[in-house]
């Protein structure tokens, strides 16, 4: 391979590279925003108002489901909030939303996860 051979398969690798990292960046902010507002509309905000998860009514796809219908990736959406600390779950397996710590966990990310967790108001 010729220099030039080598630079263009390195650019096209790293524009590959690009393209994946903002359609990850896309698909999990557009999945949080969702996933917030369930918590939003159901006022589970506060270990007080908690809900279960069923309540949530987030679902993980299986193998088939997700080559038959449209990908749902609110589930995880859900598992990167709850890893963050930002989604608690209760002592009775009730979850709920803490906006503070979202704020924070946003502020702990690198560049790439802070564009992926939306702004939000207090």
């Amino acid at each position: 391979m010729s220099p030039g051979e080598i630079i263009y398969t390195i650019s096209l690798l790293i524009a590959l590279i690009a393209v994946y990292l903002m359609v990850l960046i896309i698909t999990m902010n557009r999945n949080i925003k969702k996933v917030v507002q369930i918590f939003e509309e159901k006022n589970a905000l506060s270990a007080k108002t908690a809900i279960s998860y069923t309540e949530l009514n987030i679902q993980e796809q299986g193998i088939i489901e997700r080559a038959i219908k449209k990908r749902d990736n609110r589930s995880q959406a859900l598992k990167f909030l709850l890893d963050g600390g930002v989604v608690i779950i209760t002592g009775d397996e009730r979850y709920y939303l803490n906006k503070k710590k979202m704020i924070e966990f946003k502020k702990r990310l690198n560049f790439i996860g802070r564009m992926m967790v939306p702004d939000i108001d207090n």
